[in-house]
């Protein structure tokens, strides 16, 4: 007896996905809870799009944590 696969509903998979926990002033969880749903979204499709766009600005060159070591000034 061949093993049946199970039928699948829902929205398709989006990708690996990392989940992420935060803590909100209730005020401010009211609001996003209230944009979200003005926009046709969940709270964390919202919240996912809002970080993406904040993550977008940054310069990661700057985040690395590593400098230039100043060799040509130490070698001649």
């Amino acid at each position: 007896m061949a093993i049946q696969k199970r039928a699948r509903g829902g929205r398709p998979s989006k990708g690996d996905r990392h989940v992420l926990t935060t803590r909100l002033p209730v005020a401010d969880a009211e609001k996003l809870f209230a944009v979200a749903d003005h926009q046709g979204q969940s709270a964390s499709e919202f919240i996912a799009h809002a970080v993406a766009e904040k993550l977008a600005a940054i310069d990661m060159t700057f985040v690395s944590g590593q400098e230039e070591l100043p060799i040509g000034r130490i070698a001649s």
